[in-house]
């Protein structure tokens, strides 16, 4: 229990490489029996500076693609926890469901996540197989969104959102544009999405946190 046998010190790089891997350097100076590490660029930096600290990941679509894991059975190493992977073929399905007319589907995603690509990629393959046109749009920042969103809401039907975007600024530009969203994650369809087949982070984190007593 926390406060008894338990101490937990939180640190977060509000989405800044450099002062992630600072703080990096720091925790892992301090020595901690565990890291817990969301997203993925956070469990990739602590990889790069530890392979003897324990790490347990979450919100992380591919961690094999991301190379934290050699796979999801045996993930080897020092890195263990739970991935934000679910039914892709299913959600876009559902989408059409809820509007037949869609032809072209927009996507977002953020350059410096090795997650988001991948992700982003497989929407696309299984998108085109459904006889959707799909328009990417990359950018360097989540600080870019808005921008980009009203770029991109001009020239589509609907936009999926992966779970590594800045949701409420495209909701911004996508409102304006009278663009449904499809998001990623369950509660993104509370803030605004049109509907999802989704992941709860909630109960992720919950499920890594469970990963990360029963193994260390």
């Amino acid at each position: 229990m926390e406060g008894k046998n338990l101490t937990i010190d939180f640190h977060n790089a509000e989405a800044d490489i450099n002062l992630l891997s600072t703080i990096a350097e720091h925790v892992i100076s301090q020595n901690p029996d565990l890291i817990f590490a969301v997203t993925t660029p956070v469990p990739q930096t602590f990889q790069n500076q530890t392979d003897e600290i324990p790490i347990v990941m979450t919100g992380i679509n591919d961690p094999i693609a991301a190379g934290l894991v050699d796979s999801l059975e045996k993930p080897g190493g020092n890195i263990s926890g739970s991935s934000d992977q679910y039914l892709l073929d299913e959600h876009l399905k559902l989408m059409l469901a809820i509007d037949p007319n869609i032809e072209t589907l927009g996507m977002i995603y953020t350059s410096s996540e090795d997650n988001a690509q991948v992700e982003a990629e497989n929407v696309k393959e299984i998108a085109e197989s459904l006889g959707l046109k799909v328009e990417m749009t990359i950018i360097a920042s989540t600080l870019d969104m808005q921008m980009a969103a009203e770029n991109l809401s001009s020239k589509v039907d609907a936009i999926y959102v992966g779970s590594d975007n800045a949701f409420e600024s495209l909701l911004d530009a996508t409102d304006r544009m009278n663009i449904a969203v499809y998001p990623s994650v369950d509660i993104m369809v509370q803030q605004g999405g049109l509907a999802a087949i989704a992941i709860n982070q909630a109960d992720l984190g919950t499920e890594a946190a469970r990963v990360g007593i029963l193994k260390y």
